[in-house]
């Protein structure tokens, strides 16, 4: 398999030269002898030039950047997959019909994309004038809080917009012309390097700056994940662009949607949601919403794709009318791909909504500082850090802290501790005004549904207590001392719980027996990057597993309520009740999961945000990140090639596969979100083969390339022995014993209770003793500990701790 041989150290282009046979270098001998020897020349000539420019650029920005061509010219050994290994690179014979490319060239396109998106603001003011945005409660306003853009991505979308423009511009005057398809244009654009335009500046700002020796010594991560690896700074940092598997097929090779393989418009988003999905009620026998919340909570920490937002008046952008027709064309801005809705519809017919909210997602720079193909952007950082809850920059970090004890803020609500109330309710929640519920946090998306609010508030609780039991432990810390200790056994916690307890309730194995083995310590030479596809496509399983209803439980574990989840989108106020937290999160551990399906609740399906399909919506976002087609990822992933539908069946129902057929003219125009959805699962997993394939190679890199992983040993943020098998104790169960007030519950909350997995006193489950991070001089000498410990036993004779 191709991640195996990552795994084991190896690139493709190694694994491909050690299993050549004599026999086929024999061959391919005497099919070179009937070249000419001026081709072969050419061709050395023009890999020297690559080389150079390779080479160039390397020495400009650091050796590890040079452009993506350099994955086809020199072998390596890094232990990640190359990026693009199926880099279309225009042959020789091509390259030598080009005329060159020049720095003053290059910077004239700049110049006519700056004019270009210059003019963009008449538009945007006569949007702006007409009420052409987001209407109060929207859909359209609910995806734009679900993607809302910081001030500084929507700086480096501007930048990158003017990039891809010019990139476009360069595609059509230097390539189409002479006969070179729009894929290996766009390859060969990315060897043109920003150095000597404008942005070459701001792009090594972001992408190649040199951190402190102070910063790199430090035993606390930081907060936008820069800094992280001692040569690669920028590796896994927030606002910096997905990583690629593959090469992205945009229609243009720069930014235009992916098209059919016939170069035809693929079939609509919602008409494929309507032939595959349904709405059948499959609970799960096993698994509860923990699961399927745990997937998303983890998704928001390594994951936050921003959508654009208007360039000059920096407001949010509206793609259909409001009554749901199409907008006239003087109002449609750019950014805008809006979903079509078929006329037959079998429910937005009745409604005749012909138009489906879709706003673009945001770029950034290319990670190697060039021209091509874009990028877009993760708002989050690329580690599992908790930067959902603490915020992902310094500034959001400092308002979500207390002045003094090393705290999270928090708000009183009928003696509840919940998270602190926004200032801004209307732009981060689907409330009517500003006296409307909605909490503050380290990420937009808390306020999704109740269910995530209560899970964030969960985390904010855990912070508290353990700064507050720091601070009884250490008297002599100060307030910044006591959070980012805290902080660091939080994240630890995070990382055990995903790790040891999530990963095997999704895939039936624990995390190492997904490998025949592999290093566990940190190594600099992992990119820790989220990929592209597992972004935009295979962590969206988790929709299938959430049901429509809501139940919230008390204490003897009876539904004392049921609320719809379509009326609670953005709008967390049940959570203001009196004992509410606990009541959802009961719920949330003991109600049953939906199977993972194509059966979508219709509160997913048909008012998702307030009337949006989540599965449209999602098929959408790869068409407009430009992943190609399923096939060409099930093949990355060592499954057989399917050049026909029938071919599919090997990992797909058949009636699966009829209705794949039905839909798209091409197996290789099959969206990878609905492929991966389409497999039948592993053995006691709950995904298929190509999904596990991806969260196996995410998930290995995104532990061995965090030089903060709690297991890592011998790096500036790592614990002491004592404090990890300390670590290693915890369990969401004990976080809600020791902050919702749960007196008894299942140890594996991810599983229903049941005779294998029964409902035990919290005295019953493991706890994390914090007196491993006291410092020494405030520790009890040993007579002291020693009648501690006596009364501890002697009190505790029947009792596991």
């Amino acid at each position: 398999m191709l991640f195996k041989r990552v795994f084991e150290g190896k690139s493709m282009l190694n694994a491909d030269a050690k299993n050549k046979s004599p026999e086929k270098c024999s061959r391919r001998k005497s099919e070179c002898d009937g070249c000419s020897e001026h081709s072969t020349i050419l061709e050395e000539m023009m890999k020297m030039v690559m080389l150079g420019v390779v080479l160039w650029a390397g020495v400009t920005f650091g050796s590890h950047v040079a452009p993506y061509p350099l994955n086809l010219l020199i072998t390596t050994d890094t232990i990640h997959p190359p990026p693009m290994y199926d880099f279309p690179f225009p042959s020789p014979e091509k390259l030598k019909r080009l005329p060159p490319v020049t720095t003053t060239l290059t910077n004239r396109s700049i110049d006519i994309s700056k004019l270009s998106v210059a003019l963009l603001e008449r538009l945007e003011t006569n949007l702006q004038a007409a009420g052409i945005t987001p209407k109060a409660g929207s859909p359209a306003q609910g995806l734009a809080i679900l993607g809302s853009p910081s001030g500084d991505a929507m700086h480096y979308q501007e930048s990158s917009m003017i990039i891809t423009k010019a990139s476009q511009n360069l595609v059509h005057s230097r390539c189409e012309r002479y006969g070179l398809a729009n894929d290996e244009c766009a390859s060969y654009i990315s060897t043109l390097n920003l150095r000597e335009s404008m942005y070459g500046g701001e792009c090594a700002g972001l992408e190649r700056f040199t951190c402190r020796t102070q910063m790199m010594s430090s035993r606390y991560r930081s907060f936008d994940g820069s800094c992280n690896n001692p040569v690669r700074s920028s590796w896994g940092q927030a606002l910096t662009g997905y990583k690629r598997l593959l090469h992205p097929r945009y229609a243009d090779g720069i930014e235009q949607p992916r098209r059919a393989i016939s170069h035809k418009a693929l079939p609509s988003a919602r008409v494929v949601s309507n032939k595959m999905a349904n709405n059948l009620d499959r609970p799960d026998d096993k698994n509860t919403i923990a699961l399927a919340v745990w997937s998303q909570f983890v998704y928001h920490d390594l994951v936050h794709i921003p959508v654009r937002k208007t360039i000059h008046t920096k407001q949010a952008i509206r793609c259909c009318d409001n009554t749901g027709f199409n907008l006239s064309p003087r109002y449609i801005h750019p950014s805008c791909m809006p979903i079509s809705v078929p006329d037959n519809d079998p429910f937005f017919k009745d409604k005749y909504v012909s138009c489906m909210e879709y706003t673009r997602s945001a770029t950034t720079y290319r990670g190697d500082c060039t021209f091509g193909a874009s990028e877009q952007m993760n708002q989050a950082t690329h580690f599992l850090d908790g930067s959902h809850i603490y915020g992902t920059n310094g500034r959001d970090a400092a308002l979500l802290r207390e002045k003094t004890g090393g705290l999270l803020k928090t708000s009183d609500i009928d003696g509840e501790e919940l998270l602190p109330l926004a200032l801004n309710p209307t732009e981060k929640c689907l409330v009517e005004n500003t006296s409307g519920v909605c909490f503050n946090a380290g990420d937009v998306r808390a306020n999704i549904y109740p269910w995530m609010i209560s899970l964030q508030s969960l985390w904010v609780r855990e912070h508290n207590r353990i700064a507050r039991n720091l601070a009884t432990l250490n008297p002599g810390w100060n307030s910044d001392k006591l959070y980012h200790e805290a902080r660091r056994i939080v994240v630890a916690e995070l990382q055990h719980i995903t790790y040891k307890n999530w990963i095997p309730a999704l895939t039936g194995k624990v995390f190492d027996e997904l490998y025949e083995g592999y290093d566990t310590g940190y190594n600099p030479d992992v990119n820790p990057t989220i990929t592209n596809s597992f972004a935009t496509a295979v962590f969206h399983f988790v929709n299938s597993l959430l049901d429509q209803d809501l139940e919230l439980l008390d204490e003897n574990n009876n539904v004392v309520s049921t609320s719809r989840l379509m009326n609670n989108y953005f709008k967390p106020e049940i959570l203001t009740q009196k004992g509410s937290l606990q009541k959802v999160l009961r719920g949330m551990v003991s109600q049953r999961s939906q199977k993972l399906d194509f059966n979508y609740d219709d509160d997913l399906r048909h008012h998702w945000l307030g009337g949006l399909d989540v599965l449209a919506i999602d098929i959408q976002r790869g068409r407009d990140h430009g992943l190609p087609g399923y096939t060409q990822y099930r093949a990355l992933c060592d499954l057989t090639p399917a050049s026909t539908f029938e071919q599919l069946s090997d990992v797909m129902p058949q009636e699966t596969v009829e209705k794949l057929s039905q839909l798209y003219e091409n197996p290789a125009d099959i969206d990878l979100l609905v492929g991966i959805m389409a497999e039948n699962p592993l053995p006691s997993s709950l995904l298929g083969p190509t999904a596990t394939c991806f969260l196996k190679e995410q998930f290995w890199r995104t532990r061995a390339g965090d030089r903060y992983f709690y297991t890592h040993v011998d790096e500036a943020g790592s614990f002491t022995k004592r404090q990890l098998s300390e670590i290693r104790r915890v369990s969401l169960s004990r976080l809600l014993c020791d902050n919702a007030g749960f007196t008894k519950v299942q140890r594996d909350v991810f599983q229903v209770p049941s005779e294998s997995n029964p409902l035990v006193s919290c005295d019953e489950i493991k706890k994390v003793n914090l007196e491993a991070w006291q410092d020494p001089s405030q520790r009890p000498d040993i007579l002291t500990r020693t009648t501690k410990w006596i009364k501890n036993k002697v009190g505790t004779t029947n009792t596991t701790k």
